[in-house]
């Protein structure tokens, strides 16, 4: 099944067999938040060896359909085959197409919001579980665009600029920093260069399959990984929002989702967005 809503195509069905069905060097970026093995979803649940002769499906034909420039991110949460003891799923899939294609670089998402859960209580003593590698795939040389994900410079760096307090410093590595400067850059940009882990507060379900990525990180990885007015391909689109926010920076977008009914909540949400002017959804002026 296929629904073109404005710049969306959205398909229904088993990812792999669409994947086939599209040509060769047609996307500019993939932003996607697969299904993880040994977890119970509506969907079904998948052993470990299931996930990744999945993915070594899904990977090979993600960086065939995407343009010599583009890139793929991937994002995954680790889980633990019981208290105490991980699974290695996650860390044999980065080690394995970190060798065959190439990680451009680390990077994570903190979900600042986790709460607490019964494995990490006083009892256990293990640690809230809150971080996600986003992974990162494609070319030394893909298409990037830093000025697009500049972070708001912190009000502490203002007032001391303000008050001309910046001077020449060793920071606690030892290096020595003219603060002044880095104030000057941070002006001169209207940003200052982000971190590789993303503090972003978890998805609202309402909105999600149950495992959704916030809005707010596909905005951001989207941003940053592909051109104005290219093409996102996110081949696990649950609930919408990848095409969602590439629909909302004025890009076009490809979903796929296998499961009907949320197939079906996607192009809903695609559909009550569409009348909406894209001018919205530019960036404020610095």
């Amino acid at each position: 099944m296929k629904a073109d809503i404005g710049n969306a195509t959205m398909y229904c069905g088993d990812c792999v067999d669409v994947l086939r069905g599209l040509p060769d060097a047609s996307v500019d970026a993939v932003i996607t938040d697969p299904p993880y093995p040994e977890i119970d979803r509506d969907y079904g649940r998948m052993t470990e060896a299931e996930w990744h002769s999945m993915m070594d499906q899904v990977v090979p034909e993600c960086r065939r359909v995407l343009k010599p420039s583009g890139s793929a991110v991937f994002i995954l949460q680790p889980n633990s085959e019981r208290v105490g003891r991980m699974r290695p799923w996650l860390w044999e899939f980065m080690a394995k197409w970190t060798r065959d294609w190439g990680m451009v670089q680390d990077a994570w998402w903190w979900n600042i919001s986790a709460l607490p859960s019964g494995g990490v209580d006083r009892r256990i003593g293990l640690m809230r579980p809150s971080v996600k590698p986003c992974i990162w795939l494609g070319q030394p040389d893909c298409w990037r665009d830093q000025d697009a994900v500049l972070w708001t410079e912190t009000s502490h760096s203002i007032a001391t600029r303000s008050m001309d307090r910046f001077e020449k410093k060793s920071t606690a590595g030892g290096r020595r920093v003219v603060k002044k400067r880095m104030g000057d850059v941070a002006l001169e940009r209207g940003g200052v260069t982000p971190f590789n882990l993303f503090p972003v507060a978890g998805c609202n379900r309402k909105d999600s399959n149950g495992a959704g990525t916030p809005a707010a990180l596909a905005d951001w990885w989207t941003r940053y990984i592909c051109p104005p007015g290219g093409t996102v391909l996110d081949p696990f689109a649950g609930s919408g929002t990848m095409p969602l926010a590439a629909i909302k920076r004025n890009c076009r977008a490809i979903g796929i989702e296998r499961m009907p009914k949320y197939f079906a909540v996607a192009c809903e949400r695609l559909k009550a967005l569409e009348p909406e002017p894209a001018d919205l959804f530019a960036e404020p002026a610095a």
